[in-house]
């Protein structure tokens, strides 16, 4: 009895908090249609991006990280096929 007592105290205290969420979405949805502010965009030309030495510097640090990094996957790759290879 005392569960059924709770369980319909949490359902309608989830349906109250569903009806508010909705209502005040609703009101939230009229306040903003109801300011029509026209906003003007300003088009911008796209600027071409120049890197500079310390940016390819840094690109070819991590180019040279990853050819390093697929370099020891390959490496444990062919162990681990060495090892399965034993096993078997």
């Amino acid at each position: 009895m005392k569960r059924e007592q709770q369980y319909i105290t949490r359902t309608n205290i989830a349906m109250i908090a569903i009806i508010g969420i909705v209502i005040s979405l609703t009101i939230n949805i009229a306040l903003n249609k109801s300011s029509n502010e026209q906003v003007e965009a300003i088009s911008q030309s796209p600027t071409e991006w120049i890197p500079t030495i310390e940016e390819l510097e840094y690109m070819d640090m991590l180019y040279r990280v990853d050819a390093n990094t697929k370099s020891d996957i390959d490496s444990i790759r062919i162990l681990i096929d060495q090892i399965i290879k034993k096993l078997e």
